[in-house]
Order: C-alpha cells, then sequence, then structure tokens
C-alpha cells in the first residue's frame, strides 16, 4: 500500500468522524432546548471520544504528510493537505486530495455553526437557571436595607424567600 493510500484512508477516517461529531451536535440542540442534563451529559461524554479519535488520527494525517513530502524532498512548512496538493504532479491525485480537503472544510464548518447555535442555547439555559435562582434566593442587599415594620415576622425577623444563599 502506498504512502498516498494511506493517507486517502486517513482522510476517509477523519472526514467518518467529523461528521460523526457533526450528528451529535444536532443531536444536542433539542437537549438543550429540552434542558435534559442526562442527556447532555451523554451526548458530551460521547462528544470527547471522537474528540480525542479526532486528535489522533489529525496526528497520523499530518505524519503522513510529512513522510510523503519527505520522500518527494520538498520542504514542508505546515504538513497540510494544501501544500501536499501544490507539490503534486499528478491531475488525479491533486483532485482526489482537493476533494477530501473541501468536504473536511464543509464539515467542520458546519460543524463550527452548529456548535454556536449550541453554545448559545446552553448561554440562555444559563441565564434562566441564574434568574430563576436568584429570583428564590435572598439577595444580599437586603440585609442592609430598610425593611417595613409590617412586613416583620411575630419574632422579630423579616420575612425571607424559600432559600437563604448565607446558609
Amino acid at each position: 500500500m502506498s504512502r498516498l493510500s494511506e493517507l486517502y484512508e486517513t482522510l476517509e477516517n477523519l472526514l467518518n468522524l467529523h461528521k460523526a461529531l457533526y450528528t451529535l451536535a444536532i443531536e444536542k440542540k433539542p437537549v438543550l432546548i429540552r434542558g435534559d442534563a442526562d442527556g447532555l451529559t451523554k451526548l458530551t461524554h460521547q462528544e470527547k471520544k471522537l474528540i480525542k479519535a479526532i486528535e489522533t488520527t489529525e496526528a497520523i494525517r499530518m505524519e503522513q504528510v510529512r513522510q510523503i513530502m519527505a520522500e518527494k524532498g520538498i520542504a514542508q512548512r505546515e504538513g497540510t493537505i494544501t501544500e501536499l496538493i501544490k507539490s503534486l504532479t499528478s491531475a488525479e491525485e491533486k483532485q482526489r486530495l482537493s476533494h477530501y480537503r473541501d468536504e473536511l472544510l464543509r464539515v467542520v464548518t458546519a460543524l463550527r455553526e452548529a456548535n454556536d447555535l449550541n453554545q448559545q442555547l446552553l448561554e440562555q439555559s444559563l441565564s434562566f437557571v441564574e434568574m430563576t435562582l436568584n429570583l428564590v434566593t435572598d439577595s444580599p442587599e437586603e440585609d442592609f436595607v430598610y425593611k417595613n415594620p409590617k412586613m416583620q415576622m411575630g419574632n422579630g425577623q423579616f420575612a425571607r424567600s424559600y432559600i437563604n444563599k448565607k446558609a
């Protein structure tokens, strides 16, 4: 098996891993909307596994590109697919590598957009939780502000909210 064939297999694997990660990002949206903490934990665990696999596969890809370029006697700067495409002479190899590069860019862009949306949903959920906690708990200013004596309970204490943050 030639080094380029190994690289094609690695790129195919990398593409499949990114597609699986994108699928999880899409599945995460309704989980965030529902506020399903268990579902979110499960998806996050799966994402971590995929990210680790992507990191490992990417390291293999970079090494393969480095080896191919070293065999051809080409000085390597970054070890990118674009650099390799420029250094190849076969139109078929250039076209195949360009296809993988373009497809990876497309999937990564879609993944970034899905993650940005999920990030916004997560921030909104956290904001809602924070607002709810603020409504239910005491605010620290209450201890330093004059209270209406009519609001005082029989034992000399003022009526408090359900949760005391200081407790």
